[in-house]
């Protein structure tokens, strides 16, 4: 019997809304990931477990939640996505340019092949004088302390020194999508008779917002573009100022749709579509002072920054399911289409046929980049059940309540009026932490018991 997937293709972009994805939020930024759509299952309601890169992508690629890892570096002890699939006979290959998701810090686990480019360097372009070039190692780290929340601007910078690195004339910290998209189809062409996962990460929406220059509003240059957000107090942004980022970021979902464009239409060249599942999502989105803060930092979890795009090719027909889903699913879904028993690491249930709603948990805590791990004492977690979301943070000692279905902006904390949800809410929080303490204590003794044999 013919399998029903050879080839599994994951593709993740950093910081991009669900409002701005067409089929989703309804705008026109996102043309070709809304043909794509056309033949596949939409989740018009899906949310990362976490608000920045290190708090989502266990989920995404281990099933587990953030506190489980309590650092940047990936518990070992947890079974990825690549890990099963490598063993069931698909080869397994990664390609980004994210440092927090490099090597370093074992990301790489599973996979085959791991291209992270943490080791590419170009020599300073011409175009961007010494000057600027100090301005830009300025401005990632201060991108990098509104993420990590931290206050070691020294070892971040020497931290950035070492990993955030020139690709391009203008100098970004990462590679361009048409750029990675080269080493993608080059692979994909000579591994084409092979079964194979494939992973690929975009970082085009994140800061600094410098898309090519057809994409390219309110500046002549992209050099032009670069000093704008090097300019920008990002802690207090004007309207003015506000307006113009907001409109370069639509360059940057312009571009990378069209990169995905790209890739979808490399795959179909092949003749790989018919017998591929792919998957379209991001680690998490992007606020811009909807709630008074810029960026996704580590203490924001409102639906700008927690509510992604999720959708599924490959399953036949077009479905848009909007009830409310996690990203934490995604493992044990593309198991279950494969026929596959999830390992017993992960914690998400398929979203295959489910026809009940199960709590969504996002969490975060307080981020120490010297020891490279988290204060898990301090801490802020959502949780989504049905049509309320309550945010606990032990940061400011606050607590929020709304109605996502009647107030999906979250302008109207409810928690003072619907006293009884807010105590049903709590003890669903109370459940999970317990269960995340339970789990951490079965993986040791997994540990254990593994080195003893």
């Amino acid at each position: 019997m013919k399998e029903r997937f050879r080839y599994i293709f994951l593709i993740t972009v950093d910081c991009l809304r669900a409002d701005h994805v067409g089929c989703i939020g309804g705008t026109d930024l996102t043309p070709n990931i809304d043909k794509l759509s056309r033949d596949s299952v939409v989740f018009t309601k899906a949310f990362a477990n976490g608000p920045g890169t290190n708090q989502s992508f266990p989920a995404i690629l281990t099933s587990t939640y953030f506190f489980i890892h309590g650092g940047l570096h990936l518990n070992p002890r947890c079974t990825t996505l690549a890990e099963v699939l490598s063993k069931h006979g698909f080869r397994t290959v990664a390609f980004h340019s994210n440092p927090f998701l490099s090597k370093m810090f074992g990301w790489d686990k599973g996979f085959h092949e791991f291209y992270d480019f943490m080791n590419v360097i170009k020599a300073p372009s011409a175009t961007v004088t010494r000057l600027q070039r100090g301005k830009l190692v300025n401005r990632l780290t201060r991108i990098a302390l509104n993420v990590l929340g931290a206050s070691y601007s020294r070892r971040i910078r020497e931290l950035l020194k070492k990993i955030y690195y020139r690709f391009s004339r203008i100098e970004k910290p990462y590679l361009e999508g048409t750029e990675l998209n080269q080493h993608v189809t080059n692979w994909i062409e000579k591994h084409k008779n092979e079964k194979f996962f494939l992973w690929v990460h975009y970082m085009d929406p994140h800061e600094p917002y410098i898309p090519p220059k057809e994409y390219l509003s309110n500046f002549s240059s992209r050099e032009e573009a670069l000093k704008f957000n090097l300019s920008v107090d990002m802690n207090n942004p004007s309207e003015e100022d506000l307006t113009i980022l907001r409109e370069l970021y639509k360059g940057e979902v312009k571009y990378v749709d069209s990169c995905i464009a790209e890739l979808i239409n490399n795959i179909e060249d092949r003749g790989l579509l018919e017998d591929s599942l792919i998957i379209i999502t991001a680690d998490h989105g992007h606020a811009f002072m909807e709630h008074g803060k810029f960026g996704h930092a580590y203490d924001i979890l409102y639906n700008e920054v927690i509510h992604v795009p999720l959708i599924v090719y490959g399953l036949g027909g077009t479905h848009k399911i909007n009830k409310c889903v996690q990203l934490l699913d995604l493992p044990p879904t593309v198991l279950d289409l494969l026929g596959i028993n999830p390992p017993s690491t992960f914690i998400g249930k398929s979203l295959i046929d489910r026809l009940e709603s199960l709590p969504i948990f996002s969490e975060s805590a307080e981020p120490n980049l010297v020891e490279l791990k988290y204060n898990l004492s301090k801490n802020i977690i959502s949780c989504i059940k049905k049509e309320f979301k309550l945010i606990l943070s032990n940061f400011t000692n606050t607590m929020e309540l709304y109605n996502i279905r009647k107030d999906p902006l979250e302008k109207k904390n409810i928690s003072n009026i619907e006293e009884g949800i807010v105590n049903e809410l709590i003890s669903v929080i109370d459940k999970h932490f317990t269960y995340e303490k339970v789990y951490k204590m079965k993986l040791k003794l997994v540990r254990s018991n593994h080195a003893k044999d």
